[in-house]
Parts: C-alpha cells; structure tokens; sequence
C-alpha cells in the first residue's frame, strides 16, 4: 500500500487512516464492480425493446425506486449499521441466484424466449433499486466511523476506489460477449463481487475500529441514515433553494434520457448482434468509468479548488447542449459513444462533487431526508419525463429532428440557469465561510 500513499494525499494521515481508508476504498470497489457488470445486460434489453418501450421502462424504473427505496431507508435507520451491512450484502449476493436463473432463461440474449420479455421487465426494474442499495450500503457503513475531518481529507480515497471498481465491473462485463459467455455469467460475477465486498467490510470494520480508539473518538451513531420520504417532501415545501436543488437534479435527468433514447435507438439500427451491443454498452462505459478515474486521480481535486461553483455546475449543461449538436450532424454509434465516454467523465468526475457540495451547509437531518429524495425520486421522476417526451411527443406529433433538438437544448439552458444560481449561493456561502 505504500506506493499509494503519496499519489492518493495520503502523507498526512495515520497508520489506521490508512488501513481503514485501503479496506473501504475496496469495499466501495467491490460493490461498484458488482453493479457495472450488471449494467450493459440491463441496457441490452432497453434496445433489444427499442424506443418506443423506453418510457415505460423509465417508468418501472421510477415505480420500484419509489417503492423500494423508503423501505430500504426505513430498515437502515433502525438497525445498526454492523448488522444492517452484512445482512443486506448477503441478501442482495442470495438474490443474484435469482437473477440467473431468470436470465439462464433468457439463453443466449433470446429475449423473444416465452417469458424472457418478463424476466427482462423484471431485471430492469429490480436494477434500479440494486443500483441505490449497494453503494448506499458503504456510505451507510463509512459515515458512521470517520469524523467530518476525516472524511473531508480521505472519501475522496474512498471515491476513487467506487471508480475503480466500475472500472473493473465494466471490464468484466465486455468479457462476456467476448468469451461467448450467456448474460445469466453476470450475476455470477456480481454474486462474487458482493461476497468480496462482505469481506472488505469485514477489515474495514477491524480498521475503523482501530482508527477510532487511536484518535479516542467513538463511532458516531449521528451519521447513520435517516432518510424519509413524507420529511423529505414537507422539508422540500417549506424551502425554495432545496426546491431549485430538486429542479437541477430533474433537468440532469431529463436532458440525460434524451442521450438514453439516441443511444438506444443508434445501437439498435447500427449495432447489429445482440452479443455485439452488449460488447458495445460495455466497452463504451468501460472508457466512460476509465475517463473518471483519471479525472478524479489527476484533475478534479485541482479543477475544484480553481474553478467556482457557479462555473462548475453550468459547465456540464453547456456540454451537454454542445454535444446534442454533435448527435444532430453525426448521428452514429461512433458519436454516441465519444460524447457519452466525455459527459459522463465530465459529470462523475466534476458535476456530480460541485453537486453534492451544494449539501454541505445544511442540516444533517436535511441532507438524510432531502438528499435521499432528491437522489432517487427527482432523479428518476426526470429520466421518466424526459423519455416520455422524447418518444410520445416526437412520435405523436411527428416532429421533425430539429425541434426535438431545440427543445432539449432548451432543457440543457434551463438546467444551466439554475445550476448558475446554486453556484453563486454556493460560493458566497463558501465566501463567508
């Protein structure tokens, strides 16, 4: 671990930090990895379905998310998080048994199976909610034991370890085709993923533990998740500044589904074998998750403490527009994939920490309720709305590439209005501060 040490900005931290840091940053590794070789399946149904089923998927999407996540938030709050870990990471690992034998029914990407289209429907659905709980799961673990001064200096370490682990997961995913491999291999893998991340969790604690009692702090029992979707939503009434928060974050989503509906229906024309676009989902989020890594490794930390965060969170809607362009004179899957490899670089690697910074001033029991709103509801209600326009509105009215282009700009303008105006907030705030 010691060649990581000067690279990472480990210098200044203890022999404990270290060890609790190393074993967390795998844990949030592992579970990353065990989502992302999930991902390109999960994507190869949405074009096996092709557009015109994208909203509904988006929202089933939206239904099980609303449905799951305050039951998963509800369990969180009332067990500790030393057994609330392990007993949901065993679980989520058991169902992955379930998962393959769905998708062994599926053969070889043979969606038109009788009853492949349910077991696709099901596995879609059952992702989104998958892809809250796991990382949650480490963050759950993670805030409870390392002090606001210690995760300001090292979860940054522990994010760069998440990305890492995508980065693996994705490699992973891209074998599959290329050895010839039934999707149903995914959930083996992600079923060993999640067993590893168990064990990780298990040092981890051991680590943290130590960690604790060198700085004689004890676990904070503050930190652990109070998510609550009725407080969340009285909180988001009473305050407009979380209101245009939430406002954002639908924006994001909805410009996000209108790059969903163009890949799909790319890779759908353009992308031959089913066996193919699985390869191409995950070749092209395998070069996305690596662009991150090497951001946050060399780039972010420095962009962020230059750049304000008015600049930071207008950056990504005005690339966002440019790249809407970029589709609209070359719309092929080259394209898509080049735009979606720098977007999604740019907004993990830059965005998305200038956006979550937008959390820190407030209350702690505001950041449980509304951030976890905020971060499944709003999100996904937005991925919805979007799709639905996209197809419904396109398709009914008939319009023609140029309006749709417009009017999605249009949204990406918005999204950057407002992001402007939580940046200025933010950097007066962090002015005063």
């Amino acid at each position: 671990m010691q060649f990581l040490i000067r690279p990472l900005g480990l210098t200044d931290a203890t022999s404990a930090e270290r060890r609790a840091t190393f074993w967390t940053a795998l844990m949030f590794g592992a579970a990353m990895a065990s989502t992302f070789v999930l991902r390109p399946v999960r994507d190869q149904f949405g074009v096996d379905r092709g557009v015109e089923h994208m909203p509904y998927l988006y929202g089933l999407t939206l239904l099980v998310t609303t449905a799951f996540t305050p039951a998963f938030w509800w369990l969180a709050s009332r067990m500790p998080s030393r057994r609330f870990v392990p007993i949901a990471l065993h679980a989520l690992a058991a169902s992955m048994l379930i998962v393959f034998g769905g998708l062994s029914l599926v053969g070889d990407y043979d969606w038109k199976a009788p009853g492949a289209q349910w077991v696709g429907e099901a596995f879609w659905g059952y992702f989104s909610a998958f892809n809250v709980a796991v990382p949650t799961l480490v963050w759950v673990h993670t805030v409870e034991h390392f002090s606001r001064r210690q995760g300001l200096r090292l979860f940054g370490i522990v994010g760069v370890g998440g990305t890492s682990g995508a980065v693996l997961g994705s490699l992973l995913a891209e074998q599959i085709p290329a050895l010839a491999l039934p999707p149903s291999a995914a959930a083996i893998g992600s079923l060993v993923m999640l067993e590893l991340a168990f064990v990780c969790y298990h040092r981890s604690r051991r680590a943290c533990a130590a960690m604790c009692a060198e700085s004689l702090v004890q676990p904070s029992s503050e930190g652990t998740a109070r998510g609550g979707f009725f407080g969340g939503l009285a909180l988001l009434r009473r305050d407009g500044h979380l209101r245009a928060i939430g406002g954002y974050m639908m924006l994001l989503a909805m410009v996000a589904s209108a790059f969903a509906v163009a890949r799909t229906e790319l890779v759908g024309e353009q992308v031959a074998s089913s066996r193919a676009q699985h390869g191409w989902l995950a070749h092209t989020e395998l070069m996305s998750q690596s662009l991150v890594l090497a951001l946050q490794l060399f780039c972010t930390g420095r962009l962020l403490r230059r750049l304000p965060a008015a600049a930071a969170l207008v950056l990504m809607p005005l690339l966002n527009a440019l790249g809407l362009a970029v589709l609209s004179l070359s719309p092929t899957v080259g394209a898509i994939a080049l735009v979606t490899i720098l977007l999604r670089g740019g907004q993990f690697a830059l965005e998305k920490p200038s956006r979550e910074a937008l959390y820190t001033p407030l209350a702690l029991e505001t950041k449980h309720k509304v951030k976890f709103l905020l971060d499944t509801f709003a999100l996904r209600f937005g991925d919805w709305l979007g799709a639905c326009f996209q197809v419904y509105v396109m398709r009914r009215f008939e319009l023609s590439a140029a309006w749709v282009l417009t009017f999605t700009v249009a949204l990406a303008v918005a999204w950057a209005s407002i992001g402007f105006v939580l940046g200025r907030r933010a950097d007066r705030d962090g002015g005063r501060a």
